[in-house]
C-alpha cells in the first residue's frame, strides 16, 4: 500500500508549509488531505500569531523613534496577548463554521478536515500581520491577506470536505462562509471593542495612579511665550517661512485607523507657517497641525502657548512630557479625547481629538517628523 510519505515524502516543515500554501495551494490541498490528524494549533497556528504578535509589538514600540517605559507600552504588550488568543479563538470559530455548513452543500461533517481548512486558509492573515514593521502599507497587506485566504479556503474545500458539484458548491460555501464570519466579526467589534477600550483605559489609569511619571522641568510662563512671539512678528521673518500650501502637501488622504480627511486649512504671519487637517471617522474627529517657525523662534514659547501641563494624572488620564535628542514630546489623555505635541528642528506638529493615543500618535508618525525637518527645519 502506498503511503503519503512515499507520495509527498514526509511532513514539511512550518515554513516550508507556509511557502507551500501560498505559492502552491492546490498541490499542497492533496497533500494536507491526505496526512494524518496532528496538533495544528499549537504546532501550526500558535507559532504565526506569535512571530506576529512580536512583531507587531516591535513595530509599535520602535517606530515613533523613541522607547519609555509607560502605560502605552505596557498595553502594547497586553494588545500582542491578545491578538495571540483573538488568532486561535478564530480559527477555532472559522473551523466550526466550516464543519457545521460542510453538510448543507452536499459533504460529511469532519472537524478534523474543516480544523485543517481554517487552520492553514489563515496562512496569508498571519504572515500579512508581520507587515506591521512597515505602518503606512500595513493596512493594505492584510486586506490583501484577508482576500487570498478566501482563495485558498475556496481551493481547499474539495480536496478536504468533499463537496457534492464542486462546481457549484464551492462558490457558494465560500460566500456563506465569507457573510458568517464579516457577522460574526461585527459582533465581536460592537460587544468586545468597548471593553478592549475599558481594560486599556483601567491598565492606564492604574499604571499612572501607582507609578507616576517623573516631575516635568520648567515650562516657561506664557507671558514670556507671548513677548516671544511679538518680538518675532516685529522683525522681518517672513523670508524664513515656506509657503504653508506646501505643508498642506503633506497630509496624507486618510489617518491610520481609517480617518479620511474632510478639510485643509492653511495660514501665515507672526513669525509661522500653518497647515491643518480635519479627518473623520464616524462620530470621531482627528486635528493634525503643521507648523513651521522662524529660526528665531525659541521652541520652548510654544510649550506655553500651546499650554502644554505638567506632568501628572489627570481626571480619566494624564499628562506626560518628555525630551529626546532636542526634541519635546508631550501626551495628553482624558476620557474622551488625546492630544500629542512634538516640537522639532523648527517643525511642530499636533495630533488631537476624540481619539487614543495611539491613532494620535499614529497620525504624527506616518507623516514623520524627522522628514519634515529635513524639508523645512533648520
Amino acid at each position: 500500500m502506498t503511503t503519503v510519505d512515499e507520495l509527498y515524502g514526509p511532513r514539511p516543515g512550518l515554513f516550508a508549509r507556509v511557502r507551500n500554501i501560498l505559492i502552491a495551494p492546490q498541490a499542497e490541498w492533496r497533500r494536507i488531505a491526505s496526512e494524518d490528524p496532528a496538533p495544528l494549533i499549537s504546532s501550526y497556528v500558535l507559532p504565526l500569531a506569535l512571530l506576529g504578535a512580536i512583531v507587531s509589538l516591535a513595530a509599535n514600540v520602535g517606530y515613533g523613534g523613541h522607547f519609555t517605559l509607560n502605560a502605552d507600552l505596557a498595553w502594547k504588550g497586553v494588545s500582542a496577548a491578545l491578538y495571540v488568543v483573538f488568532v486561535i479563538v478564530g480559527v477555532s470559530i472559522a473551523a466550526f463554521v466550516i464543519n457545521a455548513l460542510a453538510p448543507r452543500f452536499g459533504a460529511e461533517a469532519n472537524a478534523d478536515h474543516a480544523k485543517r481548512l481554517a487552520a492553514y486558509a489563515a496562512t496569508p492573515i498571519l504572515v500579512a500581520t508581520c507587515a506591521a514593521i512597515a505602518p503606512p502599507i500595513a493596512g493594505g497587506v492584510v486586506a490583501a491577506g484577508v482576500i487570498y485566504a478566501l482563495v485558498l479556503l475556496a481551493l481547499g474545500m474539495q480536496p478536504l470536505m468533499q463537496l457534492r458539484e464542486p462546481e457549484n458548491s464551492v462558490p457558494r460555501f465560500t460566500v456563506t462562509f465569507t457573510a458568517i464570519a464579516a457577522a460574526l466579526f461585527a459582533l465581536a467589534a460592537t460587544f468586545v471593542g468597548p471593553l478592549i477600550h475599558s481594560g486599556r483605559e483601567a491598565l492606564t489609569g492604574a499604571i499612572v495612579t501607582v507609578a507616576p511619571p517623573p516631575a516635568a522641568p520648567q515650562i516657561p510662563v506664557r507671558s514670556g511665550a507671548e513677548l516671544s512671539v511679538e518680538r518675532l512678528s516685529q522683525t522681518n521673518a517672513a523670508f524664513l517661512l515656506i509657503d504653508p500650501a506646501r505643508l498642506a502637501e503633506q497630509f496624507p488622504e486618510s489617518a491610520p485607523g481609517g480617518f479620511a480627511r474632510q478639510s485643509v486649512a492653511v495660514a501665515q504671519g507672526g513669525g509661522i507657517a500653518r497647515a491643518d487637517a480635519v479627518y473623520r471617522l464616524n462620530a470621531s474627529t482627528l486635528s493634525l497641525t503643521i507648523i513651521q517657525f522662524s529660526h528665531d523662534v525659541d521652541s520652548a514659547a510654544f510649550t506655553a502657548l500651546l499650554d502644554v501641563k505638567p506632568d501628572g494624572a489627570q481626571q480619566g488620564g494624564y499628562d506626560r512630557t518628555q525630551s529626546i535628542d532636542g526634541r519635546f514630546y508631550a501626551e495628553e489623555v482624558r476620557e474622551a479625547s488625546s492630544r500629542y505635541i512634538v516640537i522639532g528642528r523648527g517643525v511642530v506638529m499636533i495630533a488631537q481629538g476624540g481619539v487614543t493615543m495611539d491613532q494620535a500618535r499614529a497620525a504624527v508618525e506616518t507623516i514623520g517628523l524627522q522628514r519634515l525637518e529635513g524639508m523645512f527645519g533648520r
